[in-house]
């Protein structure tokens, strides 16, 4: 466990509405190694960012941690002080935001929203901080970071205030720095120049990453170990390599099928029929039942667990011989 930057284990983050629960993250469990990129992938509405949030305890009303550890440097950040949780957001772990227009105070200027972070969490006086500052700014690719540590955020492109907002993210060098969809309304070219970015700062600072992403190609480009969640649970998790060669779950199988591939022309893309089941009513067994091609008989009143071992592990009855005996193909 030495080598082990994040525990996350049996969370259940729920929203308590007017129309019920909404049960977004059921029990989700997962480790981040030092110095390693894992991957979060799924649908919209799967749990992804609600986990992202639940690590940084960004949860506001009527949403609500119900259980579940998330060790971080042997403290349960789930059971620390507000106070003491500053202390570890921005400066230990830190999170790039998926809109980063949203993100940034779009009163005050770039760099004194990236000099305030460092005044926060460094023992450094206004000169020192707007100093590393404009280090940052030039570090993360961006030229004239002077006249840029001026600007404010409606004066710059998408991919420069991604780049203010990585540069913000990493001015406390942090353990852990979470990126939810980063490459999200970017150009493709934009999009290539920052992943490449984290993954020089991740060889740089030795920075463990959570990647936030439904696309399957930054995956490939970005992760050591992938997450796919469906539904609010993990339902596979393995290497990437693995994941992309040998996957397990119909549903992990689904993603991978209906990625657009280059050298494949085909009159129409293939997809995964229906949709995610409602959080406020997940279904008794699989809850991939509904839309899975493979589904058991058995699976539609017993929810399966995660079987498998350390490398590759998946919440599907089909791994289980003995029930697939036993079992009928629903129709």
């Amino acid at each position: 466990m030495e080598n082990v930057a994040l525990e996350v284990k049996d969370l259940k983050t729920f929203f308590h509405t007017e129309d019920g629960v909404v049960k977004a993250v059921d029990g989700v469990s997962f480790n981040v190694n030092k110095g390693e990129t894992v991957a979060i992938v799924g649908e919209s509405g799967c749990g992804k960012s609600v986990t992202s949030f639940s690590i940084l305890r960004l949860i506001k009303a009527p949403g609500k941690i119900e259980e579940g550890s998330i060790i971080f440097e042997n403290k349960d950040l789930t059971k620390i002080k507000e106070s003491q949780m500053r202390d570890v957001r921005g400066n230990d772990i830190s999170m790039i935001f998926q809109e980063p227009l949203t993100s940034l105070n779009p009163v005050f200027k770039v760099g004194d929203q990236i000099a305030e972070t460092i005044l926060l969490h460094q023992d450094v006086d206004k000169k020192e901080a707007k100093k590393k500052s404009i280090e940052l700014l030039k570090k993360v690719g961006i030229g004239r970071a002077e006249q840029i540590f001026n600007s404010y955020p409606h004066s710059l492109s998408g991919g420069m205030r991604q780049r203010v907002m990585i540069a913000m993210a990493l001015s406390c060098n942090p353990k852990i720095l979470i990126a939810d969809e980063p490459t999200t309304a970017l150009d493709v070219s934009i999009q290539a120049q920052i992943l490449t970015l984290m993954l020089d700062l991740k060889k740089e600072f030795g920075t463990s990453i959570i990647l936030i992403t439904h696309d399957l190609g930054v995956v490939a480009e970005m992760a050591d170990k992938v997450i796919v969640m469906y539904a609010g649970q993990v339902v596979e998790e393995s290497d990437v390599f693995t994941l992309f060669k040998n996957p397990k779950h119909p549903y992990t199988k689904g993603l991978l099928e209906s990625t657009p591939k280059v050298h494949e022309l085909e009159d129409e893309l293939k997809s995964i029929p229906g949709s995610v089941p409602s959080a406020s009513n997940w279904p008794k067994g699989c809850r991939f039942y509904s839309r899975c091609s493979m589904r058991l008989n058995h699976c539609n009143d017993n929810a399966p667990e995660l079987l498998g071992d350390e490398n590759h592990i998946v919440r599907c009855w089909l791994q289980n011989e003995e029930v697939v005996k036993q079992s009928e193909y629903a129709k």
